[in-house]
């Protein structure tokens, strides 16, 4: 790729950067080189981790004055020290999305990244959380009424095309961007907020930044070797699906061909929440009521394939090639884009932020927690003397539904040895009790379905096509599981009247969060719940483990679960620490509520680690 012969430059004002030292809060923002070099991810370079800081904008007091400069690359040792000096006291940094401003400038300083952060997108979602809003630098701005000048929305449009720009006008935005920051801080903390939750807040972004700045490091020659097998098989798939009549399985419109007329699947039924349809689908479908379900409304990816896939299906055995060879091609695609994720240092630096209503986190660039186990066993490594290995809560929604509503018979289903097979005797009575070996198992895994589909809005005719009953026999089963657990119902029923009032609701820490619609509101409490679990839990256990000196850490948040980076001498202490204060994050008073008393389970599995998240490291002897 042709670069510009020539560099602009900009003399950084050192007696600015001085001042700037010295005041208690300082918003920040960078600008990155959006150009692809050759090396790192083609697609969104500019959010990648290999991406050159080319800009930084910085905003704070003096007094009354809200004071800005500015940085542009290269840096210098001068600035790398500023930065470092920055970073190292107790000034709270401020940025918008600033897992991400803080993961790229931690190249500049050695990996180091602030103490005490206010990321001004996540405390939106804390402190003003509302639907239908956007979560942007502008958008934010614009809810709490601060203005902003014209020029900072048209530079917006211009994100991906900086480097075309003179260097003063991205000088003069990033600056716009930093005082916008600084100005969202202030009003935000002037509202009203539980300096609880606001505290537990920034401890939490200080977790995440410190995970990104790290990252994990990527088995190179591993991923390399598996790519090369991976490749050789899905072509040997790809010929046997050829044979089969479907010439191009990449193509969605031909896999579409293939299931619904070569092979006579009935095409779905039209209903907007179903998963079978395109976004284009249910939006064609949706503007044009009583329109026949046509091919190009449909998709065809894994999740579709899995469904029909499913134990009883007539299809199962027709479409295990196409299934085996959407997985392999996923598992191409993923490891190809962690490997260019990876050029800058060889390790994965994902982005972990806060991206739903409901305060649960997702990671991007790269994307870590969509891992499916162990076909991406064995790709992450610790470093050496270090293994990676996973503490999930068992059973986590359910248990979070049964400690919020505090319904006693939920929570002695959580504590039953078999969670599902209990669940099956609430919903089938004595159809369970006479069934034998065979009939319990295909009882217990509609049990799953019946519990978990529930729980998220699945009414009786959704429900009854997924375990393959009558619609009546499936309104039975939900009245059966209502009247077996009636504090959850009663609690989801007034969190749904709770949402169609205000678009309101409490998680059990008291975060509030914006809901969009009753049908999600049992959801938004139950997954909400578990985030604020795992939130607490990283922070308390990332915290003892530098109190205590260790140099074992917490590597990644995935959801239900901790990604733990564990020091080889440290193996026993180090996993003890982190399951005692997992299965003891809630408050002691609110689990002695039911009976039995609400447990949380989060233990490690060694042996299933070693083929997990463990894969290709050493597991020391220890006694757990």
């Amino acid at each position: 790729m042709q670069l510009p012969l020539f560099q602009e430059t900009h003399e950084p004002d050192h007696a600015a950067l001085r001042r700037c030292a010295r005041a208690d809060v300082v918003a920040l923002d960078i600008e990155t080189e959006t150009r692809w070099p050759g090396i790192g991810p083609k697609v969104d370079y500019g959010l990648s981790y290999a991406a050159a800081v080319t800009v930084i904008g910085l905003a704070w007091r003096e007094g009354d004055h809200l004071v800005t400069t500015a940085l542009a690359a290269p840096f210098d040792d001068a600035i790398r020290a500023f930065l470092t000096q920055l970073f190292s006291g107790q000034t709270l940094i401020v940025a918008h999305n600033a897992v991400f401003d803080l993961r790229q400038l931690s190249k500049l300083t050695g990996g180091l990244t602030p103490e005490r952060i206010w990321d001004t997108q996540s405390m939106a979602r804390l402190l003003h959380p509302a639907i239908d809003v956007s979560y942007s630098l502008l958008g934010v701005a614009t809810m709490l009424g601060i203005p902003f000048p014209e020029r900072q929305l048209e530079m917006k449009g211009q994100r991906t095309k900086l480097h075309l720009l003179p260097l003063e006008t991205t000088l003069e935005y990033a600056q716009d961007d930093a005082r916008l920051s600084l100005d969202i801080y202030e009003r935000q903390r002037a509202l009203p907020a539980d300096p609880e939750l606001v505290e537990w807040e920034i401890r939490a972004l200080r977790e995440y930044c410190h995970m990104t700045a790290r990252g994990m490091r990527l088995n190179t020659p591993f991923v390399e070797q598996r790519l090369v097998e991976l490749r050789g098989e899905r072509e040997t798939v790809a010929a046997r699906l050829r044979a089969d009549g479907l010439d191009t399985p990449g193509s969605s419109q031909a896999r579409a061909r293939y299931l619904y007329e070569q092979k006579g699947i009935p095409l779905p039924k039209w209903d907007p929440k179903s998963w079978f349809f395109t976004r284009a689908g249910r939006k064609r479908l949706q503007a044009t009521p009583g329109a026949r379900v046509e091919l190009g409304d449909l998709s065809t990816g894994s999740h579709v394939i899995e469904a029909y896939l499913e134990e009883a299906k007539p299809y199962s055995e027709q479409l295990r090639d196409l299934a085996a060879y959407l997985e392999i091609d996923w598992l191409i695609s993923a490891l190809e884009g962690l490997i260019d994720h990876a050029a800058f240092d060889g390790r994965l630096h994902s982005l972990v932020s806060i991206a739903t209503e409901s305060g649960r986190r997702a990671s991007s660039y790269p994307h870590m927690q969509n891992w499916k186990m162990p076909a991406m066993a064995g790709v992450a490594i610790g470093d050496e003397g270090f293994t990676l290995v996973e503490i999930d809560y068992s059973n986590a929604e359910n248990v979070m539904a049964a400690y919020i509503s505090g319904d006693d018979n939920l929570a002695a289903a959580c504590r039953a040895e078999d969670f599902h097979s209990t669940m099956a005797v609430q919903y089938f009575g004595a159809t369970w009790e006479r069934a034998d070996a065979a009939e319990r198992k295909q009882l217990r895994n509609m049990s799953k379905k019946i519990t978990y589909g529930t729980a998220y809005g699945m009414g009786a005719e959704r429900l009854g096509e997924s375990i393959g009953v009558a619609k009546a026999e499936a309104w039975r089963l939900i009245q059966a599981k209502d009247a077996a657990f009636a504090k959850v119902t009663r609690m989801r029923a007034a969190a749904q009247q709770q949402v169609r009032a205000t678009n309101l609701l409490k998680l059990w820490t008291g975060r509030p969060v914006a809901v969009p619609t009753p049908f999600v509101a049992w959801n938004y409490l139950c997954q909400g719940g578990v985030s604020e679990l795992l939130k607490r839990a990283i922070v308390v256990v990332s915290e003892t483990y530098r109190a205590q000196g260790m140099r074992s850490r917490v590597a990644l948040d995935m959801h239900d679960a901790l990604i733990l980076e564990v020091a080889h001498d440290e193996w026993d202490a180090a996993l003890r620490l982190a399951s005692d204060v997992m299965q003891h994050i809630t408050p002691a008073d609110q689990m002695e509520r039911t009976n039995p008393p609400i447990r949380w389970i989060a233990q490690p599995n060694l042996h299933e680690n070693q083929h997990k998240w463990g894969a290709e490291q050493t597991h020391p002897r220890g006694h757990l």
